[in-house]
């Protein structure tokens, strides 16, 4: 998920920061273009699985999920990518603490039991996830042929 302008100065000065999602690296939690997300500027170090906003080397402000904490820097990769990435204190921008589903729904993602539930088991399921996206993938190609007929 990529956004390019005003993100940090936005966190600077209201400590929080909303948008549209836009990207798919963390599908299937949040949708493309359909959920809203609220960013908050973080004050302490990043805990095993929270969504961290940072900005890469390019410019680029991505929202991954930490599935490592180490002394100054993170493991961390989307829900949706099987590749992982060294992200490092001073890259971090915020956390997710929350978003709306379709505009309605409210889901906490930092106190949210289902969701840190989710984040655990998604994150345990790593190694199976190009297996487990691509069943996902077959499943609704199928679905989708037969509700055509």
């Amino acid at each position: 998920m990529e956004q390019e302008t005003g993100i940090q100065e936005t966190l600077d000065i209201y400590g929080k920061y909303t948008s549209l999602t836009s990207g798919f690296s963390m599908w299937p939690l949040l949708r493309h273009h359909r959920d809203n997300i609220i960013v908050v500027k973080n004050e302490d170090r990043l805990q095993r699985y929270d969504i961290a906003l940072y900005r890469r080397k390019n410019g680029k402000y991505v929202l991954h999920r930490v599935t490592e904490v180490h002394d100054g820097w993170y493991t961390i990769v989307g829900d949706n990518c099987t590749y992982t990435e060294k992200v490092t204190d001073d890259m971090i921008c915020g956390v997710l603490a929350g978003f709306y589903r379709n505009g309605k729904r409210y889901v906490d993602c930092r106190e949210g039991k289902a969701q840190r539930l989710y984040a655990k088991v998604w994150v345990a399921l790593r190694p199976l996830r190009p297996a487990v996206l691509l069943a996902e993938r077959i499943y609704h190609f199928v679905k989708r042929r037969l509700i055509k007929r």
